[in-house]
């Protein structure tokens, strides 16, 4: 565990030295550091990472050369911590890539139910809110 507080240390350090300048910065195909944070394997690493770069202004819905999201990615990868985390942040699980998936159909197409049924009750749960929004007002 000392091992990961220390390379999260020195993280958090060199975002603050550049004042979070980095913190969007793209890689290869367009990808953020975000991106690559939600698709770390190991469970401790990824969330701290991913939480780091979230409260450091990490773009939440920005996109990679596919139209790709972090979102997207996590679902994918069926990391149902990071598409918690990253929806709390105001992660739109509606945006499509360049072939028209969403973030939902990477999720379905990766067999990820426990993803699937937590999107699906964020979604509807959005769409109650705007509803009742939208009934109050007439």
């Amino acid at each position: 565990m000392y091992e990961l507080s220390g390379k999260v240390h020195l993280a958090r350090f060199v975002l603050d030295a550049l004042d979070g300048r980095i913190v969007n910065g793209k890689a290869e195909n367009g990808r953020t550091l975000l991106m690559h944070a939600v698709c770390l394997q190991e469970h401790a690493t990824r969330s701290k990472f991913t939480q780091l770069l979230l409260e450091k202004g990490a773009d939440v819905n920005a996109r990679d050369d596919h139209g790709r999201t972090s979102l997207s990615l996590a679902c994918e990868h069926g990391h149902l911590d990071s598409v918690k985390l990253l929806v709390q942040f105001n992660a739109d699980p509606e945006l499509t890539d360049t072939w028209g998936n969403s973030a939902l159909m990477y999720a379905a197409c990766g067999g990820h139910s426990q993803i699937l049924e937590f999107l699906t009750k964020t979604l509807m749960w959005a769409f109650r809110k705007m509803f009742m929004t939208i009934t109050e007002t007439l």
